[in-house]
């Protein structure tokens, strides 16, 4: 499960990792934004010309072929930022990004971006830290696309999403479920029913509630849970290189703190 810095209402967790003083001119040089379902952030082949730093909901990651099929590639949360390409310099980003389920981010135009990058190293590698733990859950999504069950692939995407919410309840649509899934609407049905079925979960039009997270993670196996230790894992090696020796041992009680 991830984990979060501090109890304080939504913030972004990578910001709220950054120094006081390069945290306020960072949040200084953004705008709130308010983000309903389905709003399109970033379309396939768009210009990057800003980056999104959610404070709740979900963005998906969506690979877009040239004959218009889509595939979720991976879920963003308060956790990060899209588009990931943004710290490499790219201009073009060539997924999708679109909201799963509604929220709100701290939106920086580009140029404001690059020059907090240049001018804070901390900044930087609080994002190259954000990238591996983005990479790392795109490597597991493929090996379960590749090795397991529609029904264990989807209660692995379940419990991603509901590491991003603040809620057992979760709006994800039938057509968000099998764009996650890269199958028919038909197949994420039948995989409903079963988790149904088995007691984890309650579907209804529109609305998935979590009754049994932990069986869920259990039927799930072994690919759901090793990108979020990473993640965990990561911004710990973070406070330890960026924290002094007094204050290490705050951050790292306060960082304890699951998000449930």
């Amino acid at each position: 499960m991830l984990k979060q810095p501090d109890s304080h209402g939504e913030a972004n967790i990578l910001l709220s990792h950054l120094p006081d003083d390069v945290r306020v001119e960072v949040g200084d040089a953004c705008r709130p934004i308010k983000l309903a379902l389905g709003d399109m952030l970033i379309p396939a082949g768009g210009a990057i010309e800003g980056v999104f730093f959610l404070l709740s909901g979900i963005a998906s990651v969506v690979v877009v072929t040239k004959s218009g099929r889509k595939t979720e590639a991976g879920v963003v949360g308060k956790e990060g930022f899209v588009p990931a390409g943004a710290v490499a310099g790219a201009e073009t980003n060539l997924t999708e990004i679109v909201m799963q389920a509604p929220g709100e981010a701290l939106f920086m135009d580009i140029r404001s971006f690059d020059a907090l990058i240049s001018k804070y190293r901390v900044f930087f590698d609080i994002l190259v830290c954000a990238l591996h733990i983005s990479r790392t859950q795109i490597q597991f999504t493929a090996s379960s696309n590749a090795t397991q069950s529609v029904t264990e692939r989807l209660a692995r995407w379940l419990l991603m999403c509901h590491d991003r919410v603040e809620s057992n309840q979760l709006q994800l649509t039938h057509e968000f479920l099998s764009t996650m899934l890269a199958v028919r609407r038909a197949s994420v049905t039948d995989a409903l029913h079963v988790l149904e079925s088995l007691g984890f979960i309650r579907s209804e039009r529109g609305r998935i509630t979590i009754k049994n997270r932990e069986m869920l993670e259990t039927y799930a196996g072994d690919l759901y849970g090793v990108p979020e230790e990473e993640n965990n894992r990561m911004l710990a090696r973070f406070m330890r290189k960026y924290s002094s020796d007094s204050a290490l041992d705050d951050l790292t009680a306060v960082a304890s703190e699951g998000v449930r």
